[in-house]
């Protein structure tokens, strides 16, 4: 061989040498590029495990605290029963509250409204005055089960009406949406054990006792028109009777009448009283007659304070045979209890102050207990009839409290709430914060953005603005 041959046999060898080392560094790169993409792609996995493992632990409280709440939402909710009998439902609404429901429509449920609550909605068309009205609303909304009224539209009567429609209220034209919903869990959702699931469960149990709290059904009960008139046709002018009662003089007859003959009946009661022959039937129509009697006072007082009796001759009744018959009999009585009221009477007396108490007729709870506040010293000297008296003036004290605080003068001129918790409001054009004293007997608790709340002599009040 050449010495030209071997150059050129050297040099391509040493070309097809480069090639096979540039081929093998260029299959490194693409090996190293692959192995970065897996990296990356395990990186990602990794950050989503993470991800999800964060947050398991929030998922699983929310799913604990559902699970315990779904039992309080199938209490509340109507069940498949209850919405196929919700039209007897509103007619019996109608029934207790005199409206008359004139159309009744189903509402067509949004297709995309699919889950575990379904809505069921009726229009309703009614013909009632402002305060069936009202009953109406009051019966729909503290109904054992959840019900909503999103809107109403009503088109009131006309003065027109008013006066032609003598034996009764005009009646205004009323359309109403009502609305409540059926909780019917997926039936092909399978439900996920949770490990530790009593135990866990114990410790989210204040989460959740809030939770079913928020769920419970707020009331209030209506206590009807109040000698108020129909505000919906003429605030100006009464709609019936004369005065400053909204009821007719014929209503205004009745309702003496029904009063005095309850207090013949208690009169009667007294009667048999004084010749009882024997300490049993003393007992015993003592006790009947502080009843009758009790019940009787707590009417008279809230007719007296309502100012529903204008009607002169009527009220004359009522003060002379009501309530003048009534003062006599608790006189009489009263000399009958050398020891101080008995533990029946107290009872009477507590339970009629309890009950002015929950409809927040607290001036009234002062006169119950005024009846029997000089004889009270007697009858605490007994063990047995103690209790009742502490409770009587605790009864007192509250009421008077209120009185106290409604009298109180409270001008706020401005709310800053602090991001920190830190706030301040303007009252009576002083600025103070939680905790701060308005006077010695005053007490800022609490500032928010459209409330405040107060401590007053021990009690706990709250003022919206």
């Amino acid at each position: 061989m050449s010495p030209r041959q071997k150059w050129i046999a050297m040099f391509a060898g040493g070309v097809l040498l480069a090639s096979g080392i540039v081929y093998m560094i260029w299959d490194e790169y693409g090996k190293i590029d692959t192995a970065r993409t897996e990296v990356a792609g395990l990186r990602s996995n990794i950050d989503s495990s993470r991800k999800l493992i964060e947050g398991t632990g929030t998922l699983e409280r929310d799913v604990i605290v559902l699970r315990e709440l779904s039992e309080v939402m199938k209490k509340i909710l109507p069940d498949t029963d209850d919405v196929n009998n919700l039209v007897r439902t509103f007619q019996k609404f109608s029934e207790e509250s005199g409206v008359r429901i004139s159309g009744l429509k189903k509402k067509a449920n949004d297709a995309r409204d699919k889950g575990d609550f379904n809505k069921v909605a009726y229009t309703l068309s009614l013909d009632a005055d402002a305060f069936q009205f009202l009953d109406f609303l009051d019966l729909a909304e503290n109904h054992r089960r959840f019900m909503c009224i999103p809107n109403f539209h009503i088109a009131a009567a006309t003065r027109a009406q008013q006066v032609s429609e003598k034996e009764a209220a005009p009646a205004h034209k009323i359309q109403v949406d009502v609305e409540t919903y059926v909780y019917e869990p997926q039936k092909d959702a399978k439900p996920v054990k949770i490990d530790g699931y009593d135990r866990k469960r114990e410790l989210l149990k204040g989460e959740i006792d809030r939770r079913k709290s928020t769920l419970a059904i707020s009331s209030y009960t209506y206590r009807g028109a109040r000698g108020r008139r129909d505000p919906w046709i003429d605030p100006r002018v009464p709609v019936l009777g004369d005065g400053a009662s909204s009821l007719t003089v014929q209503e205004q007859m009745a309702i003496v009448e029904k009063l005095i003959e309850r207090t013949k009946a208690v009169m009667g009661l007294w009667d048999l009283f004084k010749v009882a022959d024997s300490a049993i039937s003393e007992l015993t129509t003592r006790a009947d007659l502080e009843t009758a009697m009790a019940k009787l006072e707590e009417d008279v007082r809230r007719v007296v304070e309502e100012k529903s009796v204008r009607y002169v001759p009527s009220e004359r009744k009522l003060k002379i045979e009501v309530v003048d018959a009534l003062a006599r009999l608790r006189k009489d009585l009263s000399k009958t209890e050398a020891e101080g009221p008995s533990a029946n009477k107290l009872r009477e007396i507590e339970n009629a102050m309890a009950a002015h108490e929950q409809k927040g007729e607290f001036s009234l709870v002062l006169e119950a207990f005024q009846g029997v506040a000089p004889q009270l010293a007697l009858a605490e000297k007994d063990p047995l009839r103690k209790p009742l008296v502490d409770r009587l003036r605790e009864l007192a004290a509250l009421a008077q409290t209120v009185l106290d605080f409604q009298k109180v003068e409270i001008k706020v001129g401005g709310v800053a709430v602090g991001d920190e918790g830190i706030s301040s409001v303007l009252i009576n054009g002083k600025s103070v914060g939680v905790g701060d004293m308005l006077d010695k007997d005053l007490l800022v608790r609490a500032i928010r953005p459209d409330e405040i709340e107060f401590i007053f002599r021990g009690i706990i009040f709250a003022r919206r603005f």
